[in-house]
């Protein structure tokens, strides 16, 4: 594991690494849409306290009413998990889960811990923090 660490956060760079990690799901699966769609999921972690920023963005933006099940566009999808730049989820798993009609659905399961960019997991994928997670069905 490398010890490099991400510098800096905003929402360019946030949209650029999502975007490399669809491509990454894409070339793995042969997938061509060029459409998107994301079902943001935020998951709770045991035993990771959260801070008050962290608990402002999971009652507010992240709550079940403002964005449960919905699928957003990518600009509505960096505007909220940018909310608190520079500081973003610490972790994000990015899953396929399907196609509507040319549109690729993506479901983002992610940390509800806000970091600043030093401290953001995944950088060894070269787009932090974002991780592609590819479901094999053999």
């Amino acid at each position: 594991m490398t010890l490099e660490q991400i510098k800096q956060m905003n929402k360019e760079i946030f949209k650029e690494n999502l975007l490399k990690t669809i491509q990454e799901i894409s070339n793995e699966i042969g997938l061509t849409s060029s459409e998107y769609r994301f079902i943001i999921e935020p998951v709770r972690e045991k035993d990771k306290p959260l801070n008050s920023a962290d608990d402002m963005m999971r009652l507010n933006i992240l709550s079940e009413d403002n964005i449960g099940g919905k699928q957003l566009p990518l600009i509505n999808t960096v505007n909220v998990l940018c909310g608190l730049e520079p500081m973003v989820p610490i972790w994000i798993n990015v899953i396929f889960i399907g196609l509507d009609e040319a549109t690729a659905i993506f479901k983002l399961q992610c940390s509800l811990r806000f970091r600043k960019p030093t401290l953001l997991r995944n950088v060894e994928t070269g787009h932090a923090p974002f991780k592609a997670i590819i479901e094999r069905t053999n």
